[in-house]
């Protein structure tokens, strides 16, 4: 009976083993990961970046209004560039726009996309993003690829496709694990890319044909 339940726990643990890429995996957004180097991030208090739907305008601005958030920014449209294979509904017709609440908790059950904006190393307010971008490494692409799709339908990110021919372009929204800061620490971290990290403007991401949103 012992020499059965010795079994019985090695073999648990080995499938305890096998049970999922981040058993015991705490998604960070306290920094990023730029050119192998980790850059500290500090959320911004009380200041958010939002992506709603263009139709929803009126009814979120209004209603955030009503609960004494600032819109800071007037929407903008949020254009999204994908390849009709990874076209998704829930990216069109968006725009993006950012608010001030002091610390008030936002809550906006009808966004596509909400999240703290940040303070980078040197001050700067940063975030205004939904999108990250991952890098292959050479001669796997193919075999990466794959693995992307899958981890993408388990994290319940958004696919937009190719940035370049080396690099490769996901979108969170509300309903994903992580924020995109969270999940391109993820993707280097736990499923070991070379390369992966939000698409803030000061990005050091070089690629060579980058549709960057506005």
């Amino acid at each position: 009976m012992k020499r059965f339940l010795a079994f019985a726990f090695i073999i648990l643990c080995c499938a305890c083993e096998k049970n999922g890429p981040d058993q015991g995996y705490v998604f960070n957004d306290s920094y990023y990961i730029s050119a192998k180097e980790k850059h500290g991030l500090e959320r911004a208090a009380g200041e958010h970046f939002v992506i709603i739907k263009k139709k929803d305008t009126t009814g979120v601005i209004g209603r955030l209004q009503t609960e004494g958030f600032t819109v800071t920014t007037e929407p903008y449209e949020w254009i999204y560039y994908t390849s009709e294979e990874y076209k998704a509904d829930e990216l069109s017709k968006c725009v993006a726009f950012t608010v001030q609440g002091n610390q008030k908790a936002l809550n906006v059950p009808d966004a596509v996309y909400t999240n703290h904006l940040y303070r980078n190393e040197s001050g700067d307010i940063v975030g205004k993003t939904n999108t990250f971008l991952i890098k292959f490494t050479k001669n796997q692409r193919d075999a990466q690829l794959v693995k992307i799709k899958e981890y993408a339908k388990e994290y319940r990110l958004l696919i937009l496709g190719d940035a370049s021919s080396e690099y490769f372009r996901l979108a969170c929204t509300d309903k994903s694990s992580g924020n995109c800061v969270e999940m391109a620490n993820w993707f280097v971290e736990v499923a070991g890319f070379k390369a992966a990290e939000p698409e803030f403007p000061e990005t050091s991401i070089d690629i060579e044909t980058d549709n960057q949103q506005q």
